[in-house]
């Protein structure tokens, strides 16, 4: 009786090790699980002004985008890193927080001012609350 006891115990122990191991795995996600929907960028310019000696000229002194994106996974994202190209200048912005699945997000983000109109946006890689994780191949 006690050499069942024990080997139950011992299967039981297996039993509970492996679905451990089971709940730790990575999700593979085949497709990009965040979609930016749209995005758009502004620039802020300072004027030309009139000065001793002549006008100083215009010169940009910021730029703003805004991006608006969806989490179309099944579990909440926490972190999101986009890519912003304009000709051979990329910048890496990452946005924090819980973006729930479904839920349309807009968030402005201050960029340099090399990038105008021209500039496109994609998603580099999303960090989920279960742990897993996704990013561009």
């Amino acid at each position: 009786m006690n050499k069942l006891l024990f080997i139950s115990a011992a299967v039981a122990a297996i039993a509970a090790n492996a679905a451990t191991t089971a709940s730790a795995q990575t999700v593979a996600y085949t497709q990009n699980p965040v979609h930016v929907v749209r995005y758009s960028v502004q620039s802020a310019y300072l004027p030309s002004m009139p000065v001793w000696g002549g006008t100083s000229p215009g010169v940009a002194s910021y730029s703003e985008l805004a991006i608006t994106f969806v989490n179309t996974g099944a579990v909440p994202a926490t972190a999101v890193r986009f890519a912003v190209h304009t000709g051979t200048t990329t910048e890496i912005i990452a946005d924090n927080g819980t973006f729930s699945p479904g839920t349309g997000i807009t968030h402005d983000f201050p960029i340099g001012s090399a990038f105008g109109g021209a500039a496109t946006v994609e998603v580099q890689s999303v960090t989920f609350a279960d742990g897993t994780s996704w990013s561009r191949g």
